[in-house]
């Protein structure tokens, strides 16, 4: 038996010395290229050419970048995508903690609870921009009816350019609190009872507890959720597509729903890949700040 294992061992070495672990992991660092670099070095070489359906007719360098970035449409489209982004983090955020901070304590059916409120997560951006524009609905949508109870009047809240960011920007953190709430929920649990029963002994306020104890502990993982909400904001197409396709009067039209404007209906490929670069320059940027900002933090 001792030999057996001595010479799996020696196997082992052998193995281990004749095959590197960055040769052990190319597999994985092929596949990811295929699947993230490739597409990327794809969209840039047609950001700098002129096209003609997907047939790349004539090099102009950042041509694309500067047209984009003379129009006026474009420059509103980044300003579009940057009030809905941290328009919807600064609801669903909150919104998520607070909730998370409720489950984290002993309430009677706390299992019902943390499954209904994870429901508007699950359910498809499609199926959501239906519900919600059945409640935005002017003429029949539950907001308009209990107005007229009242004796107000009704809201185009979809296509008054006044309140259409903001309709917008509700249902968008009615589908992303959730997952803000189990990502803090899980962080919450990981704190050790002992340091709140240690603080209550001291003397400590919620408040406090909440400042120096809780808020410290859970935020590297508040830190992820503000990344991956923002990404996912910035990148949303489906959702406002379905509610308002960037109307009225293009207040609402985000720059990654001017990228499928731009590339689905128009087919200016070269153009849109240019407006693919800068979503992803944006998301690049986003994830850089938040840890510059937590490193400052942590010093």
């Amino acid at each position: 038996m001792r030999s057996t294992i001595y010479i799996t061992d020696i196997i082992r070495s052998k193995i281990g010395r004749s095959f590197p672990p960055y040769i052990l992991s190319l597999p994985t660092a092929l596949l990811v290229s295929a699947v993230s670099l490739y597409p990327l070095l794809y969209a840039i070489q047609r950001s700098l050419f002129e096209t003609h359906y997907l047939e790349l007719t004539r090099f102009i360098g950042l041509g694309n970048y500067i047209q984009f970035f003379s129009d006026a449409a474009g420059r509103r489209n980044i300003l579009t995508s940057l009030s809905f982004t941290f328009g919807t983090l600064v609801l669903s955020v909150p919104v998520g903690l607070g909730l998370a901070l409720i489950l984290n304590t002993r309430i009677r059916g706390q299992v019902f609870f943390r499954t209904i409120l994870l429901l508007p997560w699950i359910v498809s951006m499609a199926v959501t921009a239906l519900l919600w524009g059945w409640i935005y609905n002017p003429l029949y949508g539950p907001i308009n009816f209990l107005l007229s109870r009242v004796g107000g009047g009704g809201i185009d809240f979809l296509g008054d350019p006044k309140v259409a960011m903001l309709s917008l920007i509700l249902s968008n953190v009615w589908r992303t609190y959730p997952l803000a709430m189990v990502l803090l929920l899980a962080a919450l649990q990981t704190i050790p009872p002992g340091l709140y029963e240690a603080a209550h002994v001291d003397g400590a306020t919620r408040i406090q507890i909440f400042r120096y104890i809780t808020l410290p502990l859970i935020q590297p993982t508040l830190l992820i959720t503000i990344i991956m909400l923002s990404s996912h904001c910035f990148n949303m197409v489906t959702q406002i597509l379905f509610l308002t396709d960037g109307a009225p009067l293009h207040r609402t039209e985000v720059l990654s729903l001017r990228l499928f404007h731009e590339l689905f209906i128009s087919w200016k490929v070269g153009f849109a890949a240019s407006i693919g670069i800068l979503v992803v320059i944006f998301n690049v940027l986003f994830t850089l700040l938040y840890i510059k900002f937590l490193r400052r933090e942590e010093t």
